[in-house]
């Protein structure tokens, strides 16, 4: 399949040639049976289920996201949609709309966006690293959010498909891929009901996902199956018990409050929703026994740039050490989750 390079605009043919990228991978995500493209919508053959096209992206969804119901995402998508708005205006009059949490929050999460294309490099170089043999045809960037590793993917495989729960991402990503000369296929859809076939990747990455998702098991499971006979997957994650803030509500020790009140607790000192759900290294374990391994972090040449040259080198001597690793495995701040499907 060939790469396409593009500028995006609002018209209908160029957006059915972004969608016809792809028609050929999707099922339907509930029965699997094949699906037919009409003007507004996909159909599935099997189960009749109907799938619209919004702002002329599929929408595959059989769950909402889990922040915000449909017709509230299509208000706020209203809001900030422009053909002619940038990506980083998109942004700013999303977060303007978006007073469910506080603009120390809104920083955060834009700082994390900026560097989303540099963290895509560094994941998809570990992927490379550790499979070296994998094929570079087609990668699934798995809850994709603003498109920073589908950018990423974009110089290393032929072609990329984004995937995200958030319509809203999917449409300022659009946009900032857009800028960067770059038209992948983006579909909405759950990562625990991908609407593709069996078989469809060369490999599968996804950063910060598995805590976002109802059902991390189905996450995995969906991932092994639209893989591709060993083809690889890499995941990143943060860790429940890490030594540093939770990274979306940034308070120390979160991760120690049983669940049921880390929502409240979010809402009471932070002023803001909290739906995440943080694994441990037990936990990923757990969920990933048989299927992949999990790794403490660690980091290639270059990757966190000159001036942490040094810290990284530190890291990956000290990570390495077994003493070490037992005692502050439980902390770090994220995992590595890596696997491949079986022949």
């Amino acid at each position: 399949m060939m790469k396409t390079k593009l500028t995006f605009s609002a018209n209908n043919k160029q957006r059915f040639m972004s969608l016809s990228a792809i028609d050929d991978l999707l099922v339907c995500p509930a029965c699997h049976a094949d699906v037919a493209r009409r003007i507004t919508d996909y159909v599935c053959s099997g189960c009749h289920r109907s799938f619209p096209i919004r702002y002329g992206i599929p929408d595959f969804r059989l769950e909402p996201d889990p922040y915000i119901s449909v017709a509230d995402e299509c208000r706020k998508i209203d809001g900030f949609y422009s053909d002619h708005a940038s990506f980083a205006e998109m942004v700013k009059v999303y977060y303007e709309l978006t007073p469910e949490s506080p603009p120390s929050l809104h920083r955060l999460y834009m700082a994390a966006m900026d560097v989303a294309v540099l963290r895509g490099h560094g994941l998809l170089r570990k992927l490379a690293t550790r499979f070296p043999l994998s094929r570079t045809d087609l990668l699934l960037d798995l809850g994709c959010g603003t498109g920073g590793m589908t950018i990423a993917g974009s110089e290393r495989y032929t072609t990329v498909v984004g995937v995200d729960v958030a319509l809203r991402w999917l449409v300022m990503g659009r946009a900032r891929l857009a800028e960067h000369g770059i038209v992948a296929p983006l579909v909405c859809a759950n990562a625990e009901s991908l609407p593709f076939r069996d078989g469809t990747f060369d490999a599968v990455a996804a950063d910060a996902v598995i805590e976002h998702v109802r059902d991390s098991s189905r996450m995995r499971d969906e991932t092994l199956r639209v893989l591709a006979d060993e083809g690889p997957f890499f995941f990143v994650t943060n860790n429940r018990y890490s030594i540093l803030p939770e990274p979306h509500v940034r308070l120390f020790g979160f991760g120690l409050l049983p669940r049921n009140l880390m929502p409240r607790v979010a809402h009471l000192i932070r002023r803001t929703p909290y739906r995440a759900r943080l694994h441990s290294r037990r936990d990923l374990k757990s969920i990933f026994a048989g299927h992949g391994e999990v790794l403490l972090p660690y980091y290639l040449p270059g990757e966190l740039g000159k001036r942490n040259e040094r810290l990284r080198k530190t890291w990956n001597t000290f990570s390495g050490n077994g003493i070490f690793r037992t005692l502050i495995g439980g902390m770090v701040p994220q995992y590595f989750i890596t696997g491949s499907r079986p022949r």
